[in-house]
């Protein structure tokens, strides 16, 4: 059963509730006749005939000597009536308000939301139905702002699933053609059967990076626990900027910077922050200028409470039309410059993604800034000293 099937079959019930809320079986299956009662208008008319016709009948007894049976009979018929219809119009005119409340309800609940500026609101609230009407108000309003976000994060979604299945199918449609090659006759040539076999092997693991990156983003979105510990960020700085000195290709110069000399530790996912500082510095080696003018700087910081850790390149920088964007699935810099474009840069574009995730699980902040020979991006997390 697909998905929208069930959400069918989950709101069916919902939408038809209006119609019967508030009746039960006996209401549901009565005459009728007998369910113009149910009206509270008619009920509290009802109740106020009674009282009006027993205090009718206790003056009829106390003036009975006074006056005629026939003329006090048709005396008390007519202030009886007279009465009822006062009470009928007196009790029309103050339920006019609950009645447009639950009108406007109805409509709320068969998912018209805009229907709540039906409700008679005054603020402040004078009475019970202003607070009722406030209530729904609010509801109403939380309701639509729920459905916004329910229905931009489906959009999202199936924007994501779009693109991995496109990120997906580039690297299997190439390992299919280098195949179909190799089986024409390819494999006969021992150079280009090699060079295609490269070729396969570059993809593969491509697309395995690219299938571990989409694993990754699933469990920090499916809320997996933290393996949180203790972690020295000093030593993790160091560690980290060793091991970006040994994936570089030429001689960069990365260099650690302290700026707090307090200890600058955090509770968190050892292996997770580990991560998140290869995509920062990895990043910063992408994008920054090549050796020997390049410069990566990682630079720590303690700010009221929190670590601050800041990744420094000194490349080209990113446009201002991309900045906002790159903490986005897949997104990659489509205002660079052709300076840098000779070489492709390998990545799946979810690196920063994923840098985003994890300093979110960890109740923390990210965000960059960039300008021609300046690109920062920045970290909080919350200090554990």
């Amino acid at each position: 059963m697909s998905q929208s099937s069930e959400k069918n079959e989950i709101t069916r019930p919902l939408l038809g509730a209006p119609t019967n809320l508030g009746d039960g079986n006996n209401r549901t299956n009565s005459p009728s006749w007998l369910r113009l009662f149910f009206s509270l208008r008619v009920q509290l008319t009802f109740v106020f005939a009674l009282l009006l016709i027993l205090l009718v009948a206790f003056a009829g007894l106390l003036l009975g000597t006074q006056v005629s049976t026939a003329y006090q009979m048709l005396v008390m018929l007519v202030l009886v009536v007279a009465g009822t219809a006062v009470a009928y119009a007196l009790t029309s005119l103050l339920l006019r308000p609950l009645g447009q409340v639950t009108d406007a309800a109805q409509a709320i609940a068969m998912g018209d939301l805009a229907q709540r500026q039906r409700l008679p609101l005054r603020l402040p609230p004078q009475d019970e139905i202003d607070r009722l009407s406030g209530s729904l108000s609010i509801m109403a309003t939380r309701l639509e702002t729920a459905e916004n976000l329910q229905r931009a994060s489906q959009e999202r979604f199936r924007q994501f699933f779009s693109d991995a299945s496109h990120q997906l199918r580039t690297p299997l449609t190439s390992i299919r053609g280098f195949t179909e090659l190799l089986m024409r006759g390819a494999k006969d040539d021992p150079e280009t059967s090699q060079r295609i076999l490269k070729r396969m092997k570059n993809e593969s693991e491509r697309m395995t990076l690219l299938i571990n990156d989409l694993l990754t983003l699933a469990r920090l979105d499916d809320t997996h626990p933290l393996k949180l510990q203790y972690i020295d960020m000093i030593d993790m700085a160091v560690q980290s900027i060793e091991q970006t000195k040994s994936r570089a290709s030429d001689e960069h110069k990365i260099r650690l910077q302290l700026i707090s000399s307090d200890k600058l530790g955090v509770q968190a996912d050892k292996e997770r922050i580990k991560q998140l500082l290869f995509i920062l510095l990895d990043n910063a080696l992408k994008y920054g200028r090549p050796a020997p003018q390049g410069e990566i700087t990682l630079k720590l910081d303690k700010q009221q409470g929190q670590v601050m850790i800041s990744v420094i390149d000194n490349g080209e920088g990113i446009a201002s039309e991309d900045l906002e964007h790159i903490f986005e699935e897949f997104y990659r810099g489509r205002h660079r410059s052709s300076a840098n474009t000779i070489a492709p840069i390998i990545g799946t574009g979810l690196g920063l993604t994923i840098a985003s995730a994890i300093v979110r699980a960890h109740n923390g902040a990210i965000t960059a800034c960039s300008e021609p020979g300046n690109t920062e991006f920045k970290v909080l997390l919350p200090c554990a000293d």
